[in-house]
């Protein structure tokens, strides 16, 4: 009796070492991301700021889901701003970038098991994001589910940082907004296909 109790508590406590806490956006803001070149559509994707209320700050994520003509992928850049609560419940919008960079990033809908994930880490030009690689065919897939407002996941790992804070938010886009980015990715698929 007291194996079968001591397997059953360390199972439970395993569970808890890899269990993720998920808590709720309290905004979210989604803006396109379009891109030209001299042969038309190169990158589309979406930007989004989630803010996460916490007892003294409040955390400004920030990332952007594109895909690049150029090099037939997504790219999936990331970070984290914090600003003091007191200063946000006064409309001070300064923030603090959280140093070092995110080490990963995901983001997956809330009812897929999953998730969009890097491929492979490149040097970030701006400080406290992570930039990544990430497939194509997913990439894809994510921006679209984003643009139809659907609910969304996503989690940032910094170094050090034993369990992942995963942030669940749904934002939308206005029409004159949607079409855009629409006719970006018909673009940009027409331009892979030839």
């Amino acid at each position: 009796m007291r194996a079968i109790l001591l397997a059953f508590i360390l199972a439970t406590w395993t569970f808890q070492a890899d269990a993720q806490v998920v808590v709720q956006a309290i905004h979210t803001a989604l803006q396109p991301q379009i891109g030209r070149d001299a042969n038309g559509f190169k990158v589309c994707g979406i930007r989004a700021v989630v803010l996460d209320k916490k007892p003294m700050v409040v955390d400004a994520y920030d990332f952007s889901i594109n895909i690049r003509a150029d090099i037939f992928a997504g790219l999936i850049k990331a970070g984290k701003s914090t600003t003091l609560l007191t200063d946000f419940n006064r409309g001070k919008t300064s923030s603090k970038v959280v140093l070092p960079a995110p080490t990963s990033v995901w983001i997956a809908g809330e009812l897929d098991g999953k998730p969009l994930l890097p491929t492979e880490i490149i040097p970030a030009e701006t400080p406290g994001f992570i930039l990544a690689g990430a497939e194509l065919v997913q990439t894809w897939k994510v921006i679209l589910a984003m643009m139809q407002g659907e609910r969304m996941q996503f989690a940032v790992r910094y170094k050090d940082q034993d369990v992942d804070t995963v942030v669940s938010f749904s934002g939308s886009l206005k029409d004159e907004e949607l079409k855009p980015l629409f006719a970006c990715l018909e673009g940009l698929q027409s331009r892979m296909q030839n």
